[in-house]
């Protein structure tokens, strides 16, 4: 029956019937528990057989410019995936010598690309040490990618550019992974946005699954979202947003040196300064999309738009207070608006200090663990190549083992430590002398 069923999808001759008998067929051969035959799903429960392990590598060729307003981003991407198949395992074959429509694919794609991205695909057939086959795809894509800006921190925020690959197969016959043999790169060097961004070099990787049908949350794909991490370079906020507002606000304790007599003058003044200020706010909105939220520098500029209402307000409310106390009141709500002012601006730069500063601070962290890494020293390598290059005693390695054990960063691990003789030139210096001796073998 089921040699019937395979000859039969030989009897249609499309190359997605060749695909489903070399699955099939591939089976039969080597009755492997690491792969799901497709065809089968009807006859066979999803159960009696294991998902197909696809190794999935990527690497952030070119990224390009990155477009707040519409919450995309290009760049071009190479996305490596790896799989086995158990069906040419001892054969020895060449690549030229294999037709890979033939053979079993787990039909990739981009889940959050934007149109349609140009892409090239190559494939490979690589043999191990144990003689065992595996296929590589290797999908170069050029396109624009969909982000969901998190602008809770503009402009002092930090984006993620995320690339998902994702299965069009159900997620019990396919399951995405992190490749274990090659790293997902960042390419800094061809950064286009480097005016406005600070790319950072790491990477980060998360599984989830996607819903194929809304109505059968039960049928799933498989998807596996790389991301690299951008922080937007506030420069240009701060010097022409943040500061010129900064001084329009001082600008409007200069109306107090107006005659109480004449609030015609007072008002005129004020709301002019009030009008530049919506000027201002409608720069900001025509740069960002329109998010339900507030930002930083919408907090900011609504505070000192409140600052000039409550000054033009005094300014009317001074015409109806009795001659006897008026000069005393103006002076006590012109110390108490400016020391409201004062303690609002040092609140907000010691926020920003704690909040969305600490994040890229974060992220550089991060970036510094990613460097020594890849230089050839894991977080589980440290203590041996530490004491192999005589700096670090046996129970300072202990130490050291156990901090690698918690989500502490390695420079930070290391500097933590001021009564050990470690420090980070000593560790550079370590590296860079095996990574010579790397090189050279």
């Amino acid at each position: 029956m089921f040699g019937m069923e395979i000859m039969q999808n030989f009897s249609n001759g499309t190359p997605e019937s060749y695909s489903s008998v070399g699955y099939e067929m591939r089976l039969l051969a080597k009755n492997s528990p690491d792969h799901h035959p497709p065809a089968l799903t009807g006859v066979i429960s999803n159960e009696s057989f294991s998902q197909v392990k696809v190794q999935i590598c990527v690497q952030f060729f070119k990224v390009g410019e990155i477009d707040t307003l519409k919450e995309q981003f290009t760049a071009d991407v190479i996305v490596k995936a790896k799989w086995r198949e158990p069906t040419l395992d001892g054969q020895n074959k060449t690549s030229e010598s294999i037709e890979f429509n033939k053979l079993w694919n787990p039909k990739l794609y981009i889940e959050n690309s934007l149109g349609d991205p140009k892409e090239q695909i190559r494939y490979r057939l690589l043999y191990n040490d144990k003689g065992e086959a595996f296929v590589t795809e290797k999908r170069v894509i050029k396109g624009t990618f969909m982000e969901n800006l998190e602008l809770d921190d503009f402009p002092f925020d930090v984006q993620d550019l995320t690339i998902t690959v994702a299965s069009e197969l159900p997620s019990y016959e396919v399951e995405l992974i992190e490749d274990l043999d090659d790293h997902h790169v960042v390419n800094k060097q061809s950064f286009v946005d480097e005016q406005e961004w600070h790319l950072y070099m790491h990477t980060e990787c998360s599984r989830r699954d996607l819903v194929i049908d809304q109505a059968d949350n039960s049928v799933r794909r498989s998807a596996l979202s790389v991301k690299c991490r951008a922080a937007r370079r506030p420069g240009y906020f701060v010097w022409n947003i943040f500061l010129v507002t900064f001084l329009i606000c001082t600008l409007a304790f200069a109306t107090f040196s107006v005659k109480k007599t004449l609030p015609q003058n007072r008002l005129q003044l004020s709301f002019t300064l009030v009008l530049t200020a919506v000027a201002f706010k409608s720069v900001v909105n025509s740069s960002l999309p329109r998010i339900s939220y507030l930002t930083y520098m919408d907090k900011y500029l609504l505070a000192a738009m409140i600052m000039l209402s409550a000054v033009c307000v005094w300014h009317a409310l001074v015409t109806v207070v009795q001659e006897t106390i008026a000069d005393r009141a103006e002076t006590i709500v012109l110390i108490a608006l400016g020391v409201i002012y004062v303690i609002y601006n040092v609140g907000f730069l010691i926020i920003i200090y704690l909040y969305p500063w600490k994040k890229r601070r974060t992220m550089a962290q991060k970036d510094r663990d990613y460097t020594l890494e890849k230089s050839g020293l894991g977080r589980r390598k440290l203590p041996v190549l530490l004491r192999q290059a005589g700096r670090t005693s046996a129970g300072e390695e202990q130490t050291i083992r156990r901090g690698t054990d918690s989500d502490r960063g390695l420079s930070e691990l290391v500097t933590s430590h001021q009564h050990s003789v470690v420090d980070l030139h000593a560790i550079s210096s370590t590296i860079d002398t095996h990574r010579y001796q790397n090189e050279s073998l």
